[in-house]
């Protein structure tokens, strides 16, 4: 299988695009280090019943994480390290935050849970997850290169109606990419961003419910149609991929091309 002895670890990992991203993964080989926040706990094991058809797995274990804190990202990260499932070669930040709101009503407060949870839990897992795969190449002369995907959003690109904080903060995330791109590439690690326009996720039903809404928007994209959780997927899957090596520093649009307006 194509990931067979690779330790893919994701954040937001037991809702929406992680869940598809996990599922694929497991089915191609791959043991799964799901990071979820701590007041998720509660979800967890129905989540991992209903997408992975057990709640208590060999291949799949989850860590408390709160990506905005420094250390309970090292403390999840030394905890995965400890557990030594498999080669920690991915990592998919998939966790995200959005509130709509016009911009000049965006309290403080919501400004920065977006940069938190967009723009800076990005950067701490990716730092930790780097050291933690510095360390494993050291002792492992034959490591495969890693991946990291960042799942940022057509946001990054355009700006939309009451999403100032949002966009931003998307923007900030492909900027990142880039950075450890440049950064890590020589070091045996390459970096992607994916951007997907709405994802017809649970959330992604609920939020665009509305039909006028939600057929407005759709004649905007040529397509015609939203993006499906399977979709990133396989996109996310083929970045990973030990043929995509020389792909980094990339941001892949799955928006139907409502961006290339």
């Amino acid at each position: 299988m194509a990931f067979a002895s690779r330790l893919v670890i994701i954040s937001g990992g037991i809702g929406g695009i992680g869940s598809a991203v996990g599922k694929l993964f497991r089915e191609q080989g791959a043991k799964l280090a799901l990071l979820y926040a701590p007041f998720e706990k509660d979800r967890v094991d129905q989540v991992l019943q209903d997408v992975y058809g057990a709640s208590d797995l060999p291949d799949i274990r989850t860590y408390a994480c709160d990506i905005t804190r420094p250390g309970s990202v090292e403390e999840a990260f030394a905890a995965i390290e400890a557990d030594d499932a498999a080669s920690p070669t991915i990592l998919i930040n998939s966790a995200g935050y959005v509130n709509l709101s016009p911009l000049e009503e965006t309290t403080p407060e919501d400004s920065l849970q977006h940069y938190m949870i967009n723009l800076y839990g990005p950067t701490l897992t990716g730092q930790a997850f780097a050291r933690m795969y510095f360390r494993y190449k050291a002792k492992h002369s034959d490591a495969p290169g890693a991946r990291i995907i960042n799942i940022a959003s057509q946001a990054a690109h355009v700006a939309l109606d009451r999403h100032g904080a949002y966009c931003a903060s998307k923007a900030g995330l492909v900027g990142l990419t880039r950075s450890q791109a440049i950064e890590w590439g020589a070091r045996g690690i390459t970096a992607n961003s994916v951007s997907p326009g709405p994802v017809w996720t649970a959330l992604g039903k609920k939020a665009w419910a509305d039909d006028e809404v939600r057929e407005q928007y759709l004649k905007a994209v040529p397509t015609g149609e939203f993006a499906e959780p399977d979709e990133v997927a396989r996109i996310v899957s083929f970045l990973c991929q030990d043929s995509s090596k020389n792909i980094n520093g990339t941001d892949l649009k799955i928006d139907g091309g409502y961006t290339a307006r």
